[in-house]
C-alpha cells in the first residue's frame, strides 16, 4: 500500500513537470548569429539553434548578432543586433487555430511575419514599444526602437 502511494505521487509529480514544460514552449530558435541570451526568470541561457522559447522569456541580442524565432503558429520573429524583446504572452491551440501573441520590443529591431493567429484574428496580435502599441493589419512589418542612451 505504502509503495503504491509513493509510486502514484512520483508519477503525478513527473506528469506535472512534463506537462508544465510542454505547455510553456511557445516556439524555437531557428537561426542564430553571434551572441544571444534568453533570460528566463533568474536564469540567463546562451541560446542555440533548436532551443525552446517560452512565454515571459526576454531575448537579448548582442552587437553584430541576430536571431530568428519560429513560433508554434508559424509566426516568425527576426531580432536584430543590440535588441531586447520580451514574449509577454503566447497561447496557441493548433486544433482551433486560436490564440494570442503579445511581444514587447524594448530596444533594437524586430521583423515580424504573421503566423496563423494573426491571419485568423489580427486583433489577437500586439507588439508594444515604449511609445506605441502596434496592432497587426497586414502580414509583415519591421519596427525599430532606438536606445535611449
Amino acid at each position: 500500500m505504502k509503495q503504491t502511494i509513493l509510486v502514484s505521487i512520483a508519477c503525478a509529480a513527473l506528469l506535472g513537470f512534463a506537462g508544465s514544460g510542454l505547455a510553456s514552449e511557445s516556439g524555437i530558435v531557428k537561426t542564430l548569429q553571434g551572441q544571444v541570451l534568453i533570460e528566463r526568470g533568474a536564469s540567463k541561457l546562451e541560446a542555440k539553434v533548436g532551443d525552446p522559447v517560452q512565454e515571459r522569456d526576454r531575448v537579448i541580442v548582442g552587437s553584430k548578432s541576430s536571431v530568428g524565432i519560429g513560433m508554434k503558429d508559424e509566426t516568425l520573429l527576426g531580432i536584430g543586433p543590440n535588441s531586447i524583446m520580451v514574449i509577454d504572452r503566447y497561447a496557441y491551440d493548433p486544433v482551433t487555430r486560436e490564440g494570442r501573441v503579445e511581444t514587447s520590443i524594448l530596444k533594437g529591431t524586430l521583423r515580424y511575419v504573421t503566423g496563423l493567429i494573426g491571419k485568423t484574428n489580427p486583433k489577437a496580435v500586439k507588439v508594444t514599444t515604449a511609445n506605441a502599441t502596434i496592432g497587426v493589419r497586414g502580414t509583415e512589418f519591421i519596427v525599430e526602437v532606438p536606445d535611449k542612451n
